[in-house]
């Protein structure tokens, strides 16, 4: 079992980590897609700081499914996705580029301060 665990750790890792790869050769993203990274990182998040304004995030992030991930902006430059942990109760914003590459992910109150305005 534990073999079975850490396969499934390394699989996740290795097909994660083009998450935080730079992707400026490649066209925008789709939404779907960009749903699928900020879930994707919020599952490499709970492993390790990555160097996002939230750093290493709780590990119950990982099991939050899709459906808790929503675009709620979309700029000329960007999409911010808004993630509802609803283990812990924690809001994050992820901040992704068009072109796929996460620039920060924020929780709830660090977003709105810095934003601009809230959601």
């Amino acid at each position: 079992m534990n073999m079975l665990k850490k396969i499934v750790l390394i699989s996740t890792l290795a097909i994660s980590a083009s998450v935080f790869a730079h992707v400026d050769g490649h066209g925008k993203v789709t939404t779907e897609k960009v749903i699928t990274i900020a879930q994707t990182s919020a599952k490499m998040l709970s492993f390790k700081d990555h160097g996002m304004s939230v750093g290493k995030i709780d590990k119950s992030w990982g099991d939050v499914t899709k459906e808790q991930f929503k675009i709620i902006e979309k700029g000329d430059a960007n999409y911010i996705v808004k993630a509802l942990n609803t283990t812990t109760k924690e809001t994050f914003y992820f901040n992704i580029s068009k072109k796929g590459k996460i620039k920060d992910v924020r929780n709830d109150r660090s977003f709105n301060n810095g934003h601009g305005h809230s959601h």
